[in-house]
């Protein structure tokens, strides 16, 4: 039955599962070109990726070994030609024909099947990580995108204010109501805002390489703005995390599945180590009798013989049974190790996930409010310098609120994609959401 679960999996429900567009290529081509969000890129990646492609096909390919393993052996005929024939009382003979079967013993054949089944449950959970590793990869990827193009808004934007500011301190400058350290301050602000951009642009063009590398397209194919991504806090505590992660992460579930495989394995040697049977049908053409009137003149003979193979190597047979039942304990102890090592990692990221969300509420709440308030400050100092006097004071003040403004916000940005990112990587620990 689980057999055939696997049979229906893969012919019904995964073609549904891939999810097939609606859309021609052309308008998925030009609707990505326009503007990108996750749903839209997670199926395409799936229908399209040749991982998955492959994946498929190697579960597809385990699941065909099953008849193979449970069929019985192919019988052999063998055809004799006796080149000097033998002269018998009834005739010559000079053809021998002969047919034989082996047959395994009882049960052997339904052992191996239960390996095979073992098999096709462990490919299947193979295709299944080779799709949410990629549907990992592709959120990483997003994110990141999504950070750099809003950082570039938002360093496109203070650079055009800086821009601003150097006009007017050059023309303070010049009128000698400003510094020189005005005008060189705002200088290399400027530059290093230029410097930014150029990044961002070199490491956006990398992020969509990387995921037109996911949808099967071309690493130039263009891709338009990513539609953003709710922030969304993960409220599980860290033990029904663990407790989870021990359930349903995919590699301990193959770490299981292949104790079992090899607990079948076991049961399969001790089927080897008994004997296997031979059945075997043979004629032999026969001539007509020299002497005339002789009886049964001509005449086939037919005969029966069974076989039996004789396993009497006992210390051959141990060692046989005794592999298998140390490659049963080396499965027992690849899962153990496994859960620990997914215990650890669980941890790791969830304090990651954890300081995320604890910049994030930093930056929202106390440090991008203060430095919004400090820019107004110094915004009116700057409006007011003509009157006061201190023209290359509120400059300077200016330009670094400004400069203070820009980095809380870069920051933030950082820690809300670093916050999806690691909450993509929990999801990949714990196998399933975590966002409730």
């Amino acid at each position: 039955m689980r057999l055939l679960a696997c049979f229906f999996l893969l012919a019904v429900l995964v073609p549904f599962a891939i999810g097939q567009t609606e859309k021609s290529p052309e308008a998925v081509e030009a609707a990505l070109a326009e503007s990108i969000n996750l749903p839209t890129l997670i199926r395409l990646a799936v229908e399209r990726n040749p991982k998955i492609k492959a994946a498929r096909a190697s579960w597809g390919a385990t699941i065909e070994k099953y008849p193979q393993v449970t069929a019985m052996p192919d019988p052999m005929f063998m055809y004799s030609y006796f080149a000097r024939s033998i002269e018998t009382r009834v005739g010559p003979q000079r053809h021998r024909l002969s047919l034989s079967q082996a047959f395994p013993y009882p049960g052997t054949l339904d052992a191996a099947g239960q390996v095979a089944i073992k098999e096709v449950e462990i490919e299947q959970v193979k295709y299944e990580l080779v799709v949410r590793d990629l549907i990992v990869e592709l959120k990483l990827s997003y994110h990141e995108l999504a950070y750099l193009m809003r950082a570039i808004e938002i360093t496109k934007q203070n650079q055009q204010l800086l821009d601003h500011i150097l006009k007017i301190a050059n023309t303070n400058y010049a009128k000698g109501e400003a510094t020189l350290n005005d005008v060189l301050k705002a200088q290399s602000q400027l530059a290093q805002l230029s410097y930014d951009l150029i990044l961002f642009h070199e490491l956006t063009e990398v992020e969509k390489a990387n995921i037109n590398a996911i949808l099967d397209r071309p690493s130039s194919a263009p891709l338009g703005f990513p539609m953003p991504v709710t922030f969304t806090a993960m409220d599980w505590p860290v033990a029904e995390l663990e407790a989870q992660a021990l359930v349903r992460r995919g590699e301990l579930r193959i770490a299981e599945l292949n104790i079992q495989k090899a607990q079948e394995a076991i049961e399969l040697t001790k089927f080897k180590t008994k004997p296997t049977f031979k059945l075997d049908l043979m004629t032999v053409e026969t001539g007509e009798a020299l002497m005339p009137n002789t009886l049964d003149s001509g005449k086939n003979p037919l005969s029966i013989g069974i076989g039996i193979t004789i396993p009497w190597s006992s210390t051959k047979n141990r060692s046989r049974i005794h592999e298998t039942e140390l490659k049963h304990e080396v499965a027992i102890a690849n899962k153990r190790s496994m859960e620990n090592q997914t215990l650890a990692r669980l941890k790791k990221i969830y304090f990651r996930l954890e300081n995320a969300r604890r910049l994030v509420e930093l930056y929202e709440n106390s440090l991008i409010p203060q430095a919004a308030a400090a820019m107004e400050v110094a915004e009116t100092w700057h409006q007011e310098a003509p009157n006061s006097g201190e023209s290359g004071y509120s400059i300077a003040g200016f330009l670094e609120t400004q400069s203070v403004w820009l980095n809380f916000n870069l920051a933030r940005l950082r820690a809300i994609t670093d916050y999806q990112q690691n909450l993509a990587r929990l999801e990949r620990l714990v196998g399933g959401s975590v966002v409730k």
